[in-house]
């Protein structure tokens, strides 16, 4: 049974019991909605944040590619990464 089906079942008896008596009911009926409302709402804010990060991590490995594409490069000189004009000499 889901949260829908458990809400639905609690505005029956609210229903059935008539003259006010169920009125605790349809108040848990109401509370269950919102909270699958604010479940709903995590789960989505959960997947944008996912995204998010997947979208960064890829952003990271690029610049890291590149960093490491210019050091075996060498500098725009000539010279190889930590080595400085002297030691080439």
């Amino acid at each position: 049974m889901n949260s829908k089906q458990v809400a639905d079942e609690l505005e029956n008896i609210y229903w059935i019991q008539g003259d006010g008596k169920g009125k605790p009911f349809q108040q848990y009926a109401d509370f269950v909605r919102q909270q699958q409302a604010e479940y709903y709402s995590l789960l989505v804010n959960h997947d944008k944040l996912y995204a998010k990060v997947v979208e960064q991590q890829a952003e990271i490995e690029s610049l890291k590619a590149g960093k490491i594409r210019a050091y075996d490069n060498g500098y725009e000189d000539g010279r190889k990464p930590n080595t400085n004009k002297a030691q080439e000499k």
